[in-house]
């Protein structure tokens, strides 16, 4: 839409700043054509809100380039009863997943498109799910902003007979205004007063009259000049009927379209995935014919030839294109796609979307000797004749005449009585009602600073930030005895360094209110500006370190399903952080109302890579003696896991590999004595840890701590020595290899694991009664040694991360040759 061609007046600006720059709830209503649907494209195109679009019916949706009601909040089709029985029905059978919730979260601003046909049940079942599921239930909506455009004096709500008894006991009538929600907060109207689809003043003035149910026997009688029933309108003159039922505009289509003698050309529709039968803007089998009078259902956005609602004649029809006379001009039309389409929440930089679930493509073209009332609703013609003898809903006559741009174009096929007329009491109460009695310009200026200091209050309160610390806490509360108690105080002198800042904003916050009551514009207040930005400059600095913080905190535990429902709280806590430093950073700059909106809205959210799994994590760890070594074991558990997939505490948990870090075991008879080994894992993991602690303690020139560690009795006696002469279980190894048996075979048949058995035959290799060509090949033996070469002082676990494809039991292998090179005489090498 090229906005820049949009007529605008003061009170379409009023009515745009009430929407965009402040958190009133707004009913924009006016008289048929002043421009209520151009304001919504205008708002479309300029919001910098994240806004949802929606209407009580599918075409109607379609036409506002939104969803429908029903569809947005899957409400039921039955009537809402405004009753805590009737709340906990609703909310108990809410099928909301966990992205369309987060949509109805992130949502700013709610549009209800042709809003004279929601029924007050509907706006109290709209308002029920979003309290809940925003979780404020004490604000109507939820905290959304509303707004409503419409005309009351146009299509009423649809409730029928059965509806209405059931309904009847909690409203005043079906209208939208007497719902209970509205009722406790009534929106704002807004009274677009300026018609641009009629030039005539006293066609105004009649219209007036009729719309107010005002009309005298002389205006009857006026109206009734235009009154002809047997009116038949010559070829090119292009009038279309206004019928009040479907089947009286199906009729004289059918009718008109079987005079013509030509070829009948029939052009199906193509439908693409999700796109309901009941949503179809246009038909899906049109069928034309050379001369049918035919109406544009789309508004032409390249040549800007066409609009909805022009009236035109077929002069040929071909499989692509169709060649339409619209006053003179030969318009080629091709065929147009509609899309069907849901609100979405991006995930990957958090704004809400829509996403096109199925599009219709089809000739925006239709019959149009006829067409309801109903559907004529937006339209504009030029000339009319209008059947609404027999209008079966308030308004329905008003919207009839109004589609006409001058009374000179109507013709009246049968008189209106004074019952079609129909009088709607509640319409009229309603819409004065919600009238504003003040000044409206007054009413701006106030709501303006309200909203500007809503907006300051949000970002200097931290409060998103200060709800994720207190759930975060109590998660690990929760979750205590399976997270390590280092990263547990951490994260409380984390909370509370952030609560002394959090002090200092809502201080900061009264000098706000303060400054504006000076200066009510906030960017005509130069010692606001000043204050926000100074402290900005210090909030800034502060979050970041906060962040820093989270994103590198120190909480470890070893199950994963206490470190998802962490991770997951530590990661709503980052991206509030990040949000709140976003918000700041811009402060830093003169506030401008607008530009800040902007800005908020483009904000990208990020994604944060924050685990509290053992795995993979590097942690900080107090009171162990040998962090150093802590880390290598802790390293060589991870790549295990990685190999595995094992869960943690199977391999060893953080208790047990500091132990192996303090008390510094050197054989298997130590490791018995370990908190967390038994035979098994000894038997499976044994050798790689004593080849780590080993080598940690040569390169250190450290001893055993043995003597030091508390011996569980039951361990004591199972490291006491058999009286009975122990065999060599390296040699059995050694000479089942001799005999010819490979590592895998003399592992099964020992019931040993194969690091085990490549544990024993390393002793001789670096003996050199075994060659290491044996076992490895050339191609390995040249990569594990340039490795060692280019870093002398790794230790085993060092070499694995760097040859993450070697195994251990190869490393260990070939280290053993390395030692047996190094052992020869200098000459024999």
């Amino acid at each position: 839409m090229n906005i820049d061609s949009i007529e605008r007046n003061e009170l379409f600006d009023l009515a745009f700043g009430f929407v965009t720059e402040t958190s009133e709830n707004i009913f924009l209503t006016g008289k048929a054509g002043t421009g209520k649907t151009t304001f919504l494209k205008y708002l479309k195109e300029l919001c910098a809100k994240n806004i949802v679009v929606a209407a009580p019916t599918g075409v109607a949706a379609i036409n506002a380039g939104g969803v429908t009601l029903h569809s947005l909040f899957q409400l039921p089709f039955h009537p809402f009863i405004p009753t805590k029985a009737g709340k906990d029905e609703l909310l108990g059978k809410m099928k909301f997943n966990k992205q369309r919730q987060q949509l109805l979260r992130k949502m700013e601003l709610l549009v209800i498109d042709e809003i004279s046909m929601v029924r007050a049940d509907t706006m109290d079942a709209i308002d029920t799910l979003l309290r809940s599921v925003r979780r404020n239930h004490h604000t109507p909506f939820g905290g959304v902003q509303l707004l409503c455009i419409g005309d009351l004096y146009q299509l009423p709500p649809v409730a029928k007979n059965e509806e209405w008894n059931i309904m009847q006991e909690y409203y005043a009538s079906p209208f939208f205004f007497d719902s209970l929600v509205v009722q406790e907060q009534m929106p704002l109207l807004i009274e677009l007063n300026k018609i641009y689809r009629q030039k005539e003043d006293s066609f105004v003035r009649l219209l007036n009259k009729v719309r107010n149910n005002a009309m005298g026997a002389d205006d009857f009688e006026d109206l009734h000049i235009r009154y002809n029933p047997d009116f038949r309108p010559g070829y090119d003159e292009k009038y279309i009927t206004l019928t009040s039922h479907n089947n009286q505009a199906d009729q004289i289509n059918n009718r008109e379209i079987n005079k013509l003698f030509n070829a009948p050309f029939t052009y199906k529709a193509e439908v693409e995935n999700d796109f309901p039968e009941h949503m179809f803007p246009a038909e899906k089998e049109l069928v034309l014919k050379e001369g049918a009078q035919v109406m544009f259902l789309k508004n032409d956005t390249i040549q800007r030839k066409y609009f909805n609602g022009k009236i035109g004649v077929v002069k040929s029809l071909e499989d692509d294109k169709i060649l339409v006379d619209a006053d003179g001009e030969n318009i080629y039309v091709g065929k147009e796609t509609w899309e069907n389409s849901r609100y979405i929440l991006n995930r990957g930089n958090g704004k809400l979307e829509q996403e096109t679930l199925g599009t219709f493509t089809q000739f925006p073209l239709r019959l149009a000797w006829a067409i309801t009332i109903h559907k004529s609703q937006g339209l504009t013609f030029e000339k009319v004749m209008i059947d609404a003898g027999g209008a079966f809903s308030s308004g329905q006559v008003y919207v009839a005449l109004s589609r006409c741009t001058s009374l000179d174009g109507i013709v009246l096929l049968s008189k209106i009585s004074a019952a079609a007329i129909l009088s709607n009491d509640n319409v009229v109460k309603g819409q004065q009602a919600l009238t504003h009695k003040g000044s409206l310009p007054e009413r701006f200026a106030g709501a303006r600073l309200v909203f500007t200091q809503q907006l300051l209050e949000h970002i200097f309160s931290f409060a998103d930030i200060n709800t994720s610390f207190n759930f975060l806490l109590h998660e690990v509360k929760r979750y205590s005895e399976k997270l390590n108690r280092d990263g547990i105080e951490s994260m409380l002198q984390n909370q509370q360094q952030f609560l002394n800042d959090k002090a200092v904003g809502e201080k900061f916050i009264g000098h706000i209110y303060t400054l504006m009551k000076e200066e009510a514009v906030i960017e005509k207040n130069p010692a606001l500006q000043k204050r926000i930005s100074d402290a900005a400059q210090h909030f800034d600095n502060r979050l970041m370190l906060l962040l820093n913080s989270i994103k590198n905190h120190p909480l470890v535990t070893e199950h994963k399903d206490v470190a998802t429902a962490i991770d997951e709280v530590l990661k709503e806590l980052a991206l509030n952080i990040f949000t709140a430093q976003y918000y700041i950073q811009y402060c830093k700059q003169p506030f401008e109302l607008a530009s800040f909106l902007k800005h908020k809205l483009a904000f990208a959210q990020p994604r944060f890579s924050i685990t509290s799994y053992a795995s993979g994590k590097k942690q900080p760890i107090s009171n162990v003696p040998n962090p150093v070594l802590f880390d290598t074991l802790k390293r060589w558990r991870d790549m295990v896991f990685d190999d595995t997939a094992l869960p943690l505490y199977m391999i060893a948990n953080v208790e047990t590999l500091k132990a192996l870090s303090t008390y510094l075991p050197q054989d298997k008879k130590d490791l018995v004595k370990i908190h967390g080994f038994g035979k098994a894992k000894i038997e499976k993991y044994g050798d790689d840890i004593l080849d780590i602690i080993t080598d940690y303690c040569e390169k250190y020139e450290l001893q055993t701590n043995m003597q030091e560690n508390p011996v569980n009795d039951k361990k004591e006696k199972a490291a006491v020595k058999s009286t009975t002469p122990k065999i060599d279980t390296k040699k059995i190894s050694f000479d089942l290899y001799k005999a010819g048996k490979s590592i895998g075979a003399i592992a099964q048949e020992r019931n040993f694991t194969t690091q085990t058995i490549e544990g024993h035959l390393a002793h001789y290799i670096e003996s050199g009664e075994i060659l290491i060509d044996e076992f490895l090949s050339k191609e390995k033996q040249e990569m594990i040694a340039a490795s060692i070469k280019e870093t002398p002082e790794a230790t085993l676990t060092q070499l694995k991360e760097n040859l993450p494809d070697i195994s251990f039991g190869e490393l260990r292998l070939m280290l053993a040759a390395v030692k047996f090179e190094e052992s020869k005489p200098i000459a024999n090498k």
